[in-house]
């Protein structure tokens, strides 16, 4: 199958600005998306971590989505690691913790302390500076895996 697309001058002009960071704040979101990847530099380089996309799901940034690295290691930042977890419902202990598969993961929600920093650039850019647990009753349901059903159940 084929397709032709007439672009006119007009249409390939941008429409829209960038996208301006949401305020500071604490957010209840879902876990999104997950990619496993490694530390590309620096002491942890080649160390692993999620590369985490939450999606903030209430209130006037609903949908949004926010990042966040989350080590699988023990390092000076393994705080944010156990940080992550517990706030998902798992239970972290001094010793070792077996890191669930990403599928696990995914829909579960999750409170996210939001700031803006900037990026290598200087624009502004949002950032996850910690995690809570989701205060929502949608995200509550959602970090048991459960999900909320409007209408008749049976």
């Amino acid at each position: 199958m084929s397709y032709t697309i007439s672009f006119s001058a007009e249409s390939l002009e941008s429409k829209s600005g960038p996208i301006e960071p949401i305020p500071a704040g604490s957010y209840n979101a879902t876990v999104f998306d997950i990619k496993e990847e490694q530390v590309r530099s620096g002491p942890n380089e080649g160390k692993p971590r999620f590369n985490v996309q939450f999606r903030i799901s209430e209130g006037e940034y609903e949908n949004r989505r926010v990042f966040s690295y989350v080590p699988l290691y023990a390092g000076n930042d393994a705080w944010k690691a156990a940080a992550f977890f517990k706030s998902l419902g798992f239970d972290v202990k001094a010793g070792n913790f077996k890191v669930p598969a990403t599928a696990d993961l995914l829909g579960k929600g999750i409170g996210v302390r939001v700031k803006v920093g900037s990026d290598i650039n200087g624009a502004p850019r949002n950032e996850v500076s910690g995690f809570d647990k989701a205060t929502s009753s949608e995200d509550v349901l959602a970090s048991l895996g459960a999900t909320a059903v409007d209408g008749e159940t049976w």
